[in-house]
């Protein structure tokens, strides 16, 4: 491994203080586990990091849920925005009744914490939940852009402003050490565009900030989703009819906080930025192969949005000339588990069924990896479990639990 100074990615801005101070350190393949056989060319091939490798820990999901919250009568879920493994147990807050509700390993509910208001422990858009050292941080984000603390039997045991935020949406990430990550960003596009078809990466901002006395430790930008649009379309009243569509294959920056840091990355290539509760970062490139986008699953996705009975007219339009990345991105998303493991997932195909997961240390070893579904939205990964987002069969919320498997 070689560790080298590089300079500050131009696209975060950090705040003058603290100075930071940038590595940046390669990790090839062959740095990860034995070196590949050489190409035709003579040069060693990139290893996957989403395959198996020698020894490794791989794992599955059980075929069914072990816990199902949210389809009994006597504990409805509303409208979740998170939700994470707490102790034994499970902490979900719920938007739509403005609470955080703890249950045991079982299902049954401990406690609730929460309601509609300004006053302290209050929320107006509860828009995140994360654990914080034996207690939890709430995010009240958009409305009165502060982080909640509760301890571990979910008391309100205070506060925290995030500061002023020129922005339409915002989240905590989570929660690492005295410090939360925010994320921000603005709906919609900006500024006028020409007629014809365009390419958009609206910005997202991502601020450290600490709980103990609310100061910002660092703020920088990265390029948001990527978007397409022929041209924002208004009626008379000036709401916005259509937008755009996503680019087939599209890039999007992502983030994650483990216990002790928040990473920063964009999914077009494994190149993450690593920051401590000081704002001092460490760049970190894993090399991937780039898988080539066949044509066929350009159509197949395209086909698949068309379906979608809620586009309009203007949208399936669009869709004809909806342009497709020659390649897959790296890798689709990543997450802070509650195992201390940093958690990349792949970019399936459009026609793949399982994606797998792996989770690497903070010295960036690959420490396991599991396959599992690629329809289940995961929301936290735990020595033998992973929590899960999921719709029911008359479209109510729930949170399901599955074991972890050989």
């Amino acid at each position: 491994m070689r560790l080298a100074d590089a300079p500050t990615d131009t696209l975060l801005r950090p705040l003058p203080k603290p100075l930071l101070v940038v590595s940046c350190l390669a990790l090839c393949g062959a740095c990860l586990e034995d070196p590949s056989d050489p190409g035709t060319t003579g040069s060693t091939a990139a290893a996957d990091l989403f395959s198996a490798w020698p020894g490794d820990e791989s794992f599955r999901i059980a075929a069914e849920p072990s816990l199902v919250v949210g389809s009994d009568e006597s504990l409805p879920l509303g409208r979740v925005s998170g939700a994470v493994f707490f102790g034994d147990g499970i902490a979900i807050a719920d938007v739509q009744s403005y609470e955080v509700l703890i249950l045991d390993a079982a299902g049954r509910l401990l406690s609730r914490q929460g309601r509609k208001g300004e006053g302290p422990g209050d929320y107006m858009n509860l828009a995140a939940i994360a654990r914080h050292a034996d207690g939890l941080v709430t995010a009240d984000a958009s409305f009165l852009m502060r982080a909640t603390r509760l301890d571990a039997s979910g008391r309100y045991i205070g506060d925290t402003k995030l500061g002023p935020v020129g922005y339409q949406m915002s989240r905590i990430v989570g929660a690492f050490g005295d410090s939360v990550l925010l994320e921000m960003w603005e709906m919609g596009w900006r500024g006028s565009s020409p007629a014809g078809p365009m390419e958009i990466r609206q910005p997202v901002t991502y601020r450290i900030v600490r709980l103990s006395d609310g100061e910002v430790v660092f703020e920088g930008t990265r390029p948001g989703q990527e978007q397409w649009a022929a041209r924002a379309v208004y009626d008379d009243a000036g709401n916005m009819i259509h937008g755009g569509e996503s680019v087939v294959f599209g890039r999007t920056a992502v983030s994650a906080v483990t216990d002790r840091y928040a990473y920063l990355a964009d999914t077009d290539s494994i190149t993450i930025t690593r920051y401590d509760e000081a704002g001092t970062a460490v760049e970190v490139s894993l090399e991937q192969p780039r898988e080539s986008a066949e044509a066929d699953w350009a159509r197949f996705v395209i086909d698949t949005l068309r379906a979608n009975e809620f586009i309009s007219e203007c949208g399936l339009r669009l869709l004809e000339d909806l342009p497709a990345r020659p390649t897959l991105p790296a890798f689709s998303a990543m997450m802070g588990g509650a195992d201390g493991l940093l958690w990349i997932r792949e970019y399936p195909n459009p026609l793949q069924d399982q994606v797998v997961w792996v989770g690497f240390s903070e010295a960036w070893e690959r420490k396991k990896r599991i396959t599992m579904p690629v329809r289940l939205h995961v929301l936290d990964i735990s020595e033998d479990r992973v929590l899960v987002q999921a719709k029911g069969a008359h479209d109510e919320t729930l949170i399901e639990v599955y074991a972890v498997e050989r």
